[in-house]
This record gives structure tokens, sequence and C-alpha cells, in this order.
């Protein structure tokens, strides 16, 4: 067996959010050299009171010559436990251990956006949110759309983060935590400040339209993003129903925390 190569494809996995409990199973297919192998795995997510299910299905196929494996891609499925039928699949493809992690493929999945380092296919690296298109037709591959909105799209998260009295964007930790976890695509839990009065509240990255959603603590819409002009709109407490997922402000990370000291280009 290449040493180098399971400890590479071993630490792509962490990298990926997928832990360690897969390093087993791992060894013991690249041990058996077949053409190629999968590997199975699960996680589950709050959303409000509900729990929700991840499946996954990760790819490894031996090089044409050799003995080295290569993780290019991974299946990610977001079930529905009420109707299996509307389960979400996508396949996000991987570079160099780098690409969308399983946390991220989840909160794609959900509807949310999140922000990542691209390359071309020169490439060329570039920066954008990017979200799953769920209305449009899927490709050839059966999967979505994938939407971006560049740096020139004219979406800034903290200007956006500005408009509003948020406790944390006074600490620089906080804020820098906060802004982490938005771009991941979670839905952050903040302090809001109104007439001298703390309250707690979620947010949501809304790239699409130039803003953030905001919801109280028992997640009802308080703001979201106007989709014809792209400004905040008050929403009537009654008529706002929808669930979001909660989680507290920390990083929610899936992967080691590496710092974005050098920007590296991954697939979608």
């Amino acid at each position: 067996m290449n040493i180098k190569n399971f400890d590479f494809l071993k630490d792509g996995l962490k990298y990926l959010g997928f832990g360690e409990k897969l390093e087993g199973e791992l060894r013991a297919n690249i041990e058996k050299q077949p053409a190629e192998f999968k590997l199975k795995t699960e996680n589950e997510f709050k959303r409000g009171d509900k729990t929700e299910k991840m499946e996954y299905t990760i790819d490894f196929r031996k090089g044409d010559q050799g003995d080295m494996y290569f993780l290019n891609r991974y299946h990610a499925t977001l079930k529905n436990e009420e109707d299996p039928t509307k389960g979400k699949t996508q396949t996000f493809y991987i570079t160099k251990n780098q690409g969308i992690t399983a946390k991220e493929a989840y909160n794609l999945l959900s509807g949310r956006s999140v922000n990542k380092d691209l390359t071309t296919k020169d490439g060329q690296p570039f920066n954008a949110w990017v979200k799953l298109d769920f209305q449009g037709e899927k490709d050839k591959n059966n999967n979505f759309k994938v939407d971006q909105f560049h740096q020139g799209y004219g979406f800034d998260l903290e200007k956006a983060l500005a408009k509003f009295q948020i406790k944390e964007m006074d600490n620089p930790e906080l804020k820098e935590r906060m802004v982490r976890s938005l771009e991941k695509g979670n839905t952050t839990q903040i302090t809001l400040l109104k007439d001298g009065q703390e309250q707690k509240a979620y947010l949501e990255a809304n790239p699409k339209f130039k803003g953030v959603d905001v919801f109280d603590q028992n997640m009802k819409k308080l703001f979201q993003q106007n989709e014809k002009q792209g400004k905040e709109t008050k929403q009537e407490p009654e008529k706002s129903k929808e669930k979001k997922e909660t989680l507290k402000q920390d990083d929610d990370d899936d992967s080691p925390r590496k710092e974005k000291k050098k920007k590296r280009g991954v697939g979608v």
C-alpha cells in the first residue's frame, strides 16, 4: 500500500468534514487494490427542534498507472423523513482535497448560500458565493444548477451587516466568527440592539439579493431581502411561520481551522 497516498486521502476526508471515522475502511479498501471503491457515512444536523440527516457516498478511483488513488467527488443527500421522495441529492467535486465540505453541502442542500474560493476552467482562482437552484432544470449528471455571485455582483457581507445594530460587530473576534459562520452557509445566532435592549436573533447571508435575512429568537422572519429591489422588508410576525436552522454563534467547524492568507481554488 502506498502510505503517502493513504495519508493524503485520510487528510482529505478530515478537511472535508468527514473526520477520522472512515480511516479503517479507507485503509482496508486500498490494501485490496480495487479499480475503484466507495465509502458511505451519515451526519446529523439540528434544524430548530428537528434533527436532519445527511447521507454521503464518497468515490475513490485508482489511477491508470501505479497504485495511487484519487478522491474526486462525493454524493450528498439531504433526507426527507416525512417524504423520502423529496430528498435532495447533489454531487460535489473535489480537487486536491479542496472543495465543498460535508457541512457546507448540508447548508447548500438546505437552500442557503456558501462563500468559496473557486477556479475557472483555465485554472484561474476567484471567489464567489454559490447557491443551488432548485427551480431550474438539472444538468446531464442530474445535479442542480449552481448559481454563482462573484465579487463584481455587488454583494458585500460586512456592509450588509452594518445596516443592523449587531452587538458582535463591536468585538473583532466575535465579528470574525460571525462572518466566517455566515460564509459557511450557517444560520448564525447574533445579538440585536434595539431601543437600548438586547435581543437574540439569527442571520442568513442572502447574496442573491445583496443582504442578510434576519430572524427573531423563535425563527420568525424580522427582515428579508425584497426579490425585486434587494431591500430589507419588515415581516408581519403572524405571516411568518417558516422554521430555519438555529445554530449558536460559533464556527460550527466541519474541518480544522485554517487561516485564509492565500486563496486556493476548488471545484463545486
